[in-house]
């Protein structure tokens, strides 16, 4: 009986130690596993944190001002780069349409602001890549006015116009000009008839859209909303998504101390019919759209 009762106990002692081992190395990676799942799950919060809404949106919109002689701005919203660029172009410039070339403010008039969009688009592509999206905005000077609402800016004529120019506008000692937004479309217009070729004339309107958006950032971020509240006055592919996830990349942008915000001018030359984008300002139109 004695010696039935020590076989007992020597088995249970050799079988616990031989299973105590196993059952620490499977609490040891149990645990492991948990902490893994535990940092994972807090790496995975701490990244959603870090992206702010908008901050990955890129937006290029071809915004066009209806009038007899309509004009056009280039914009582009970058949210990863934290720049806002702007960059008019001629209507006069040539667009290449499947029944041979037309301007663009031809075609604005004609077919609209859409066909013109992607007129644009489709001239700039390379043979090798497809044409970039581009959405459109079009509505009347009133109508832009009054989407920026009771924005102002001051306006540094200097920064396009010489000397005599400037004298001849009534510039000539104080070369700032105190714009609101209803009053941008006058100076715009002041600013055009001071310059000389139809490629430099419509960097007016550029330099004085940058102008509100640099100087009031909040500016940019309530655009959205002001083209929501101006919606039946305006003509735009931008759905109501599309709107939102614009805001949004406005919104950031407006919060960033280190956002930029200029124009570019994209090179032409004369052309039977109108101007054309040079090999320069192809290039320039199509990393805008990129």
């Amino acid at each position: 009986m004695r010696s039935h009762r020590g076989i007992f106990w020597y088995s249970l002692g050799l079988t616990l130690l031989l299973l105590l081992p196993m059952v620490l190395t499977v609490a040891f990676f149990t645990d492991q596993y948990q902490k893994q799942q535990l940092l994972r799950q807090a790496s995975a919060a701490d990244n959603t944190l870090r992206i702010e809404p908008g901050a990955q949106g890129v937006f290029t919109l071809l915004l066009v001002v209806q009038q007899d002689d309509p004009a056009f701005v280039l914009a582009r919203a970058d949210g990863p780069k934290q720049t806002v660029t702007l960059c008019a172009l001629p209507g006069s410039l040539l667009v290449n349409a499947p029944a041979g070339t037309t301007t663009l403010a031809d075609c604005a008039l004609t077919a609209g602001a859409g066909r013109a969009a992607l007129l644009l688009a489709n001239t700039v592509a390379t043979g090798e890549t497809a044409a970039p999206d581009l959405h459109y905005i079009a509505a009347t000077p009133a109508t832009w006015a009054a989407c920026a609402g009771s924005a102002s800016v001051r306006f540094d004529t200097a920064a396009l116009l010489g000397p005599a120019a400037r004298q001849k506008l009534g510039y000539g000692e104080n070369p700032v000009a105190d714009c609101t937004a209803a009053q941008a479309e006058a100076l715009i217009a002041e600013l055009e008839s001071a310059l000389p070729a139809a490629g430099e004339k419509c960097t007016a309107r550029a330099a004085v859209w940058a102008a509100f958006a640099r100087q009031d950032p909040a500016l940019t971020a309530a655009l959205p909303d002001g083209l929501r509240r101006q919606s039946a006055r305006l003509l735009t592919d931008l759905l109501a998504a599309d709107l939102n996830a614009l805001e949004e990349t406005l919104t950031y942008l407006s919060t960033r101390t280190a956002l930029t915000v200029d124009y570019v001018t994209a090179a032409t030359a004369p052309a039977k019919g109108g101007v054309m984008l040079t090999e320069d300002g192809t290039k320039t139109v199509y990393d805008l759209l990129s």
